[in-house]
């Protein structure tokens, strides 16, 4: 018979155990192994004449990892207990007491939460690192492939597909030094914290940290268990990722709907009427990953407002179902957008006959009439203006503009050859070949330090990885301690 009210047992016990056993299990094996393995360590002469208990324990809570979570029950209030009850089913309740010798709840949970989401923020990191490789491939083909940036959503300045998306990159880049220094703040272990004030049993918190791959303890214990600061950040990095990638994303579809930018064909979808659409759905759906993984974001954010500092199910179990939501919301865009780059192609044609088209280059033939010519940069600005005008009229683009157009408008004597240097997309990005600038050797420059960050970048991540997985072997077979 449950002791637990059927509203609670429905609305909350049962839903978290779901959870917890879809998600959390392993973590909670690693968490209680590392513990079972301090206990080990105490010098107490009680726990010396158990070893052999203990060491069933530990040979028990290795076997559980073979078999699937045990179901829920309606007396057990979680996933935890669930487990002690299996447990004692097995060894009797006396080997058992050393799981649960100084070990509570709040420091158990907080660290299985850690774990997870240690987890889940590598996964991020690897996803985000094939993205970048995939902008830098597209970036790498289109260093001279001009294309006509836009400021307040007008045609602005000419640039290149290359210096765009190396923008794009750096902005990835700074995402992704974010999310490994968010890494470094949660590996902080909380087992051993117990409540909140720690255990008079002198359980080596340090080993238990290293046992789990944490760089350290958390310095506090009461810290430990109450803090929500790590789980914060780490929403916030994903938020920042999102809304850059929400951006990226904006543009890409824009560049779809006249085909300056086209999706292969199985990231497209027609239309059940209209024979000639090419819906570009596969963006559009990444997009709508990233606005779900702003809005999970949010849940998480609340659970952690206005509310006592110390243990709570606000920041434990009530918020992680919206933590693996974001992670699962932004995995999905991540991948889709990967998969869109890989699958796609800039029509360099239609780029093109854009700049041609564009009067884009009014700013160098003002900076070409200072320099050249020694107008005032002002004055320069409005003769340049007066022939973008002149020739609109007349239904020509600039770059047709002749030496007496310009003198029509107040500008000095040129020739045809100087005034169409002035006006050409390609002279004007080109000139621009200070640091930083569209130049495509300058560009070329910039892609060469973002492939070597990015390598530096997965080696990190790999090592990290192999870190994790080195702990998940020891853990599995606990009998020799780690060295």
């Amino acid at each position: 018979m449950s002791r637990f009210h059927p509203v609670y047992r429905e609305n909350v016990l049962m839903p978290d155990y779901r959870f917890a056993r879809q998600h959390l299990a392993e973590h909670f094996l690693d968490a209680m192994t590392a513990h079972v393995l301090g206990v080990a360590r105490l010098p107490d002469a009680h726990v010396r004449a158990h070893a052999g208990d203990i060491a069933r324990l530990l040979a028990a809570l290795a076997e559980l990892r073979e078999a699937p979570p045990p179901d829920y029950a309606e007396d057990v209030p979680d996933l935890y207990f669930a487990y002690n009850r299996q447990l004692e089913a097995r060894l009797g309740e006396g080997p058992v007491s050393f799981l649960r010798l100084g070990l509570s709840r709040n420091d158990l949970d907080m660290t299985v939460y850690k774990l997870r989401t240690r987890e889940m923020l590598l996964g991020v990191i690897a996803h985000l690192c094939a993205l970048r490789a995939g902008v830098l491939k597209q970036a790498e083909a289109h260093l001279a492939t001009v294309l006509i940036a836009q400021t307040h959503h007008q045609p602005g300045q000419p640039t290149t597909v290359a210096h765009y998306l190396a923008a794009i990159d750096s902005a990835l880049g700074r995402d992704l030094e974010r999310l490994f220094e968010c890494f470094g703040r949660l590996n902080t272990c909380p087992l051993g914290a117990a409540a909140l004030a720690g255990s008079s049993h002198g359980l080596d918190r340090h080993f238990s940290a290293e046992v789990l791959g944490f760089d350290a303890p958390v310095a506090n214990t009461y810290d430990a268990v109450a803090s929500a600061d790590w789980q914060v950040e780490f929403v916030t990095r994903l938020q920042n990722l999102s809304l850059t990638l929400s951006r990226f994303v904006h543009d890409l579809i824009h560049w779809t709907t006249d085909g300056r930018y086209v999706l292969g064909d199985g990231l497209v979808q027609g239309s059940s009427i209209m024979p000639q659409k090419r819906n570009p759905v596969a963006l559009e759906h990444a997009r709508t990953r990233l606005s779900r993984t702003l809005g999970s974001s949010q849940m998480v954010l609340y659970s952690s407002h206005n509310i006592p500092y110390t243990d709570l199910n606000d920041i434990g179990p009530d918020i992680q179902g919206a933590l693996v939501s974001l992670v699962i919301q932004l995995d999905g865009g991540l991948t889709l957008l990967a998969a869109c780059l890989e699958n796609s192609r800039f029509d360099t044609a239609k780029l093109e006959a854009e700049a041609r088209q564009s009067d884009t280059t009014a700013t160098e033939l003002a900076d070409e009439l200072t320099r050249r010519h020694g107008l005032s940069f002002q004055s320069a600005h409005a003769v340049a203006g007066a022939l973008v005008r002149r020739v609109a009229e007349g239904g020509r683009v600039l770059q047709d503009a002749t030496p007496e157009d310009l003198a029509s408008v107040g500008g000095p004597e040129t020739s045809a050859e100087d005034l169409a240097a002035a006006l050409s997309p390609r002279a004007f990005v080109l000139r621009r070949d200070g640091y930083g600038g569209p130049a495509p050797e300058r560009v070329a420059e910039h892609l060469r330090r973002s492939r070597q960050m990015l390598d530096e970048n997965l080696v990190r991540l790999t090592e990290l990885q192999n870190r994790l997985a080195a702990v998940r072997r020891t853990l599995s077979s606990p009998a020799k301690e780690p060295a």
